[in-house]
């Protein structure tokens, strides 16, 4: 559990960590890799302030002509293509110390979204097999099998 005296950012003193009394710390900035080719907009480390966040680090970076958010976090990395660029450009400009905890709620959001349809995908596949509905069929000369749900 984050003990931090005071919204502290990635980086900078004042990170204690389940110890209110420890000594303060700091929490190094561990940001996510940059492919080749990709043009840094905006890097900012992880923070807390209400919410602990210290384990994300967001960076938004243009690639081939695309806006995308990188994550790092406890699980790893993870890029996610932004849509319409250049309106939300305009808004990640106009925030400052908001801009991180924007990031946050975008990447959670996509990441709860990618949970759910997981879950239901599954849960679909799953009923079917209860009903033995999955079929199968070996493609002619070739070694693939297509699979499907029957109706």
């Amino acid at each position: 559990m984050c003990c931090c005296d005071k919204p502290t950012i990635n980086g900078e003193l004042g990170y204690k960590w389940n110890d209110p009394n420890a000594p303060a710390g700091i929490y190094p900035v561990n940001p996510p890799t940059l492919a080749e080719g990709d043009k840094l907009l905006y890097d900012e480390p992880g923070r807390c302030g209400g919410q602990d966040s210290h384990c994300h680090h967001y960076r938004v970076v243009t690639r081939s002509g695309s806006l995308f958010l990188l994550v790092r976090h406890g699980g790893g990395d993870e890029s996610i293509r932004l849509s319409n660029g250049k309106v939300l450009l305009y808004g990640l400009e106009l925030l400052d110390r908001a801009r991180y905890w924007t990031l946050n709620a975008i990447f959670h959001a996509q990441s709860n979204a990618k949970q759910e349809a997981r879950e239901l995908e599954a849960s679909r596949w799953r009923k079917a097999a209860a009903e033995k509905r999955i079929k199968t069929r070996k493609q002619r000369n070739s070694d693939s099998v297509k699979v499907w749900i029957a109706s």
